[in-house]
């Protein structure tokens, strides 16, 4: 697996719809699916369509429960019932990037996490993962931006 390669980055405004929910940190996996089938369906029905990667952006550090928001860009913003919409400005973060599967996320975490301490990076309320690469790609070759948006 590549190094994630840690840098700063200036990330351009954006446009989200989700669905955020605190649940145990052992069913989290399971929400994925069904969250952005429900998330899709909901934004075309509102006459938006979907533009960027699906994200889930977390909220605090995670314990046995995690607080997560899960969606898409899109190219507008709506109003869905039960959905969080936001216009996302523009904003310095850090970046690293993980290929590969998704059960092995923490190895890239792993890396990341020190280099932001040597670097005495002080972060935000909040950090994304954007799913960079379509479902129907090899799990060997997905690619992950993990996301640390700078304060």
């Amino acid at each position: 697996m590549p190094g994630v390669d840690p840098h700063i980055e200036e990330l351009g405004a954006w446009v989200s719809l989700g669905v955020r929910q605190s649940v145990p940190r052992t069913q989290l996996h399971e929400l994925f699916g069904p969250t952005y089938e429900a998330v899709a369906t909901a934004a075309a029905r509102a006459g938006a369509e979907v533009v960027g990667p699906a994200y889930a952006e977390y909220f605090g550090m995670p314990t046995d429960t995690v607080d997560v928001e899960i969606g898409f860009g899109v190219d507008r913003e709506v109003e869905v019932g039960g959905m969080v919409a936001a216009q996302r400005p523009a904003v310095r973060a850090v970046v690293g990037t993980h290929v590969g599967p998704y059960d092995k996320l923490e190895e890239s975490y792993a890396e990341l996490m020190p280099w932001l301490e040597m670097e005495g990076v002080e972060l935000g309320e909040s950090m994304l993962e954007l799913y960079e690469s379509p479902p129907e790609t090899d799990p060997a070759s997905t690619v992950t931006r993990l996301v640390f948006p700078l304060p």
